[in-house]
């Protein structure tokens, strides 16, 4: 088992989340071929893209165009073997068709089964023709009614009850009347009780607060033989009422400026970018 050797045959597939013109542009790439050779690679038909490897070359070689959105397929080697174009869209291609190839299949089918339909229609009307009974019923009295026109006789329609509706009681109003309900009839709103305390204006520069209700502050009595002024610009605090304030320590730091638009983040990991090894892919004949 260990000497079996795999064939990587791709049949125009690709993988789910990418786009057809990118991938073929991937693999232009890859295979270092033109755009002629990788259009062929979408025929529908099986191609062999690399022949005889062992098990963990085709894994590599399939996770390779697998990233790069080719959707291949591990078979055992000479499992697909190159053939006609005929046997190959006979035997191969059917369960791989591509969209195109879907679709032309389809209007193909649609097209014989429309001309299927016309064929029956013409021989029933042919076996109408022939038949006495299915003749008298297509000859009877019918005619086109015309536009707006009842299709049901009068004897044939429900008869519908008429619903008597008692008026008496209603009459109109003039329009220079008014309201049509009634004062009666009006609900009543409900009026809002307001509070309208008496006030008054005071005249300009009145005093608002009476005598009774002002508050009476008593007077500090300040000692002021000793007190002087100093001259401008002068300390008003002594040296000895002044707060100690401790100079902090710092340093020397080896920094410097950073340029304009530096990044000044977190510094990123370093990520390693995986190139697989494309050395060994051709494309076969």
């Amino acid at each position: 088992m260990s000497d079996q050797e795999f064939d990587i045959i791709f049949r125009g597939d690709i993988v789910f989340g990418h786009q057809l013109a990118d991938v073929k542009v991937r693999l232009q790439q890859l295979f270092k071929a033109d755009s002629a050779k990788i259009e062929a690679l979408f025929s529908g038909r099986p191609v062999p893209l690399k022949r005889g490897l062992d098990k963990a070359s085709a894994e590599k070689y399939k996770e390779a165009l697998g990233k790069a959105g080719a959707q291949v397929d591990i078979a055992p080697g000479g499992a697909t073997k190159p053939a006609p174009p005929e046997q190959t869209v006979m035997k191969t291609a059917a369960p791989a068709l591509t969209l195109a190839q879907r679709l032309e299949i389809q209007a193909e089918a649609d097209k014989v089964a429309a001309e299927q339909e016309v064929t029956r229609r013409e021989e029933a009307a042919r076996e109408a023709a022939l038949n006495p009974a299915t003749q008298a019923a297509t000859q009877s009295n019918w005619s086109l009614a015309p536009v707006g026109a009842y299709l049901l006789q009068p004897s044939e329609k429900a008869a519908e009850k008429a619903i008597t509706i008692d008026t008496s009681a209603i009459s109109l109003r003039p329009p220079e009347a008014g309201n049509i309900l009634d004062i009666s009839e009006q609900a009543l709103a409900p009026r809002a009780v307001v509070v309208a305390p008496d006030f008054e204006v005071a005249e300009v520069g009145a005093d608002l607060v009476r005598a009774d209700e002002k508050m009476e502050l008593p007077l500090l009595e300040l000692e002021l033989e000793d007190w002087t002024l100093a001259d401008l610009g002068e300390d008003l605090i002594a040296a000895s009422e002044k707060a100690e304030v401790l100079i902090p320590v710092i340093s020397d730091l080896d920094v410097g400026l950073a340029p304009v638009g530096a990044d000044l983040g977190q510094l990123k990991p370093k990520i390693n970018i995986v190139v697989p090894d494309i050395s060994g892919l051709s494309l076969a004949d």
